[in-house]
């Protein structure tokens, strides 16, 4: 599961953060653009906030029985 989380967060997460980093940045409007960084900040701690409660009983939740 460990390595799955890595391949999906070098791969898709951190290529698309900064991305949307990148298109925040690009605005001409550098108000609108600190808000945009404001709301993304606040979204990646909030996803990460629900990775944590999601799976910190996963293992307990999900064991694969030798059947």
């Amino acid at each position: 599961m460990a390595v799955a989380s890595i391949i999906f967060w070098l791969i898709c997460a951190i290529p698309l953060i900064g991305g949307v980093y990148w298109l925040i940045r690009k605005d001409k409007n550098k108000m609108a653009g600190s808000w945009g960084l404001i709301i993304l900040t606040v979204l990646i701690i909030a996803a990460f906030l629900v990775i944590i409660y999601v799976t910190k009983d996963f293992d307990v939740n999900f064991q694969q029985t030798g059947k």
